[in-house]
């Protein structure tokens, strides 16, 4: 008797197809209990901070609310100290329009680590030498969605981590 072995790899087509068809959007509220846990972990006592927006034209606010998205204050607001993430889907070329602005304005491309976004791009102000910089911000794209993160408190990008991936986990799904 002879026996045969036959061993065969593939890609189930169906998981590569589910993955292809999920869809990501801006989340519509601010109240994240993930968001919220990230910046308590960093500043205790944060929580969200609503806050009647009033953008100018032109700014990365503005541009985000008119995009149909949202954005949201997290920190202690007697201490002004926190931050803000903003949320907005990249539609109408929104990304484009404004990745060309932050550059032009000094904003770095850089990758974030352990992370597979599309893109992002980091701003840095400040003196790095005090306990509290001016600005930190950087901007990510990630499966369709604008992601935008400042805050006061923080000093570089493995600090920002744990709350850009909070807000990463904050997107929608369809």
């Amino acid at each position: 008797m002879i026996g045969i072995s036959i061993t065969a790899c593939s890609t189930n087509k169906a998981e590569v197809n589910n993955e292809q068809s999920v869809k990501f959007s801006a989340p519509s509220t601010c109240e994240q209990s993930k968001v919220v846990a990230a910046f308590d972990a960093q500043v205790k006592g944060s929580k969200y901070v609503p806050t009647d927006w009033q953008p100018s034209e032109g700014t990365d606010l503005f541009d985000a609310i008119n995009n149909g998205g949202i954005a949201c204050s997290y920190g202690i607001q007697v201490a002004e100290v926190g931050g803000t993430i903003l949320w907005a889907n990249n539609s109408n070329g929104l990304w484009d329009k404004k990745e060309k602005q932050w550059l032009a304005d000094g904003q770095q491309l850089v990758d974030l680590p352990g992370l597979d976004e599309d893109k992002a791009l980091m701003l840095k102000e400040g003196s790095t030498a005090a306990d509290e910089m001016h600005v930190w911000g950087v901007n990510v794209l990630y499966k369709g969605v604008w992601i935008q993160l400042n805050a006061s408190f923080l000093q570089n990008i493995d600090e920002a981590m744990p709350i850009i991936k909070s807000a990463i986990d904050s997107l929608v799904t369809s």
